[in-house]
């Protein structure tokens, strides 16, 4: 790692600003991926406003997440269009439970950037006392069938 990149991470580490925090994830883009999913990380962390820990703060952090990708890969439609309104309408928890039951682009999207953990399926996973048992199996078999571990906690291995 260049000094250059850990002099960035320490930033990113202590950046509050979304907008800010997105135009770091894009400069860094063909640079560093190192800095720009640490960039994107922190962005869904400040970005979900519920309580850390919870569903909904993780929920979030994932929509957060995917928006984000959707930008830096120059997508002229970048905000999630059907979670958004089945949040709305059914809660973070029941749009999740959709997720985790249906193949989504986002799952998709985040996978092939590399950040399992902004699943909803890795959700899902990390909070089982609020989703049924055909989430959890459907969670957990989309993880490993794209080769990522889970543990018996709900971890990413």
């Amino acid at each position: 790692m260049t000094e250059a990149e850990k002099k960035a991470l320490s930033k990113i580490a202590q950046e509050t600003g979304p907008e800010v925090l997105l135009q770091m994830a894009l400069n860094a883009r063909g640079k560093s991926r190192t800095v720009e999913t640490a960039a994107l990380r922190r962005l869904a962390e400040v970005s979900a406003r519920h309580a850390q820990g919870t569903v909904e703060n993780a929920c979030w952090q994932m929509v957060h997440a995917v928006e984000t990708l959707r930008r830096l890969s120059g997508r002229k439609v970048w905000r999630m269009h059907r979670m958004r309104p089945k949040i709305d309408k059914d809660g973070e928890i029941g749009a999740l439970e959709y997720c985790a039951l249906n193949k989504t682009d986002g799952f998709d999207e985040v996978m092939e950037y590399g950040t399992p953990e902004l699943t909803a399926e890795a959700i899902v996973l990390r909070h089982p006392s609020h989703f049924s048992p055909a989430a959890l199996a459907a969670a957990r078999y989309r993880l490993e069938r794209r080769g990522i571990q889970v543990d018996l906690n709900g971890q990413i291995v």
